[in-house]
Parts: C-alpha cells; structure tokens; sequence
C-alpha cells in the first residue's frame, strides 16, 4: 500500500491572521483552498486511489476534486479545546510551556479537548482496514497528520508513507 496523506487546502485568506482550528471549527476552504485541491486532484487522480476524507467541510471540500471517497472519522481533525479560535501568538502568551511542548510532539492534555491515545486508537483501526494492494489518500488536518510524524505540514501539502508507515516524503508541495 502506498499512504498518501494530505492536508486540506486554506481556510483563512491572505489578509487574514489565522486561527486555531480543529473539530469543534467546520471552516470551507478559500478560493486558493480550492485551488490547492484541484492541483492535488491532478496528481493523485491518475493513481486511481482509494480516497477517505475527515467529515468537516475543508476536508469534504478537497475530496471532492479527487471524485469518490469515503467519510472516515479517524480522520477527524483533533479538539484543541481552549486553543480553539485563538492565534499562535495568544496561545504562546497564555501557555507558553503547553505550547512549547506541543511544538515537540507532547499532547497538553489538560487543555485539548481529545486525547492522543483516543486518536491513536481510531487512526490504528482504520489502517488496519485498509487494502495492503492500492493507493490510498487520506484527507484530514495537520494534528492528525502530526500523529503519523510529528512535523507540521502546510495547507495543500501532502506525505506519502509505506505500508508500514515509513515517512518517503513529507510537506511535499502539489
């Protein structure tokens, strides 16, 4: 199996300061979000994949380019709880040790709305799902996408992994 893994297209324009989004936030994509999906579309299309999507709207969105796919709530994006519509920067200034430790990879439990073990969990039982003979494309946000290998990916961007998720690429831009 090859696990292609993306990251939907913006949500925020350019004149906007982004915010913390997760699951509790069902934003659609901007018009360079879409067209970030169709770029990704065009690479992917002609591999015939299997495509499953997250079930909010950006990640609806962007699987939508590509044609069929499936809703998979192991790809919902994760609840970051009192994070969730703050900026960067608010953030940093109200918990800057939680912060910096989820830079490194370390969950802030006691302010996310969802644990790692609970995403781990769901993310284990959909791979394990999966045909180990066909292209797969996995739409969802970046927290999942961190689950998997803890390096931020931008808008649009997509990692490609092996079967036993070996890292091949990742933030490749479309």
């Amino acid at each position: 199996m090859k696990l292609i893994l993306v990251r939907h297209g913006n949500t925020f324009e350019a004149d906007q300061i982004p915010i913390q989004v997760g699951a509790r936030t069902d934003l659609s994509l901007t018009k360079e979000g879409l067209n970030q999906a169709v770029r990704f579309a065009s690479i992917v299309k002609p591999m015939n994949p299997l495509v499953f999507s997250g079930p909010l709207k950006r990640h609806i969105e962007m699987a939508e380019c590509i044609g069929e796919f499936q809703i998979e709530p192991a790809l919902t994006e994760i609840d970051y709880g009192l994070w969730e519509g703050l900026t960067a920067e608010e953030i940093r200034l109200k918990w800057p040790k939680e912060h910096a430790d989820w830079e490194q990879g370390k969950w802030p439990h006691a302010i996310f709305g969802t644990t790692e073990q609970w995403h781990r969990q769901l993310l284990e039982k959909w791979l394990q799902a999966l045909p180990q003979n066909q292209t797969v494309v996995a739409i969802t946000s970046n927290g999942i996408l961190r689950l998997f290998h803890n390096e931020k990916v931008k808008t649009g961007h997509y990692c490609e992994l092996t079967s036993n998720l070996e890292v091949k690429q990742w933030n490749i831009k479309p």
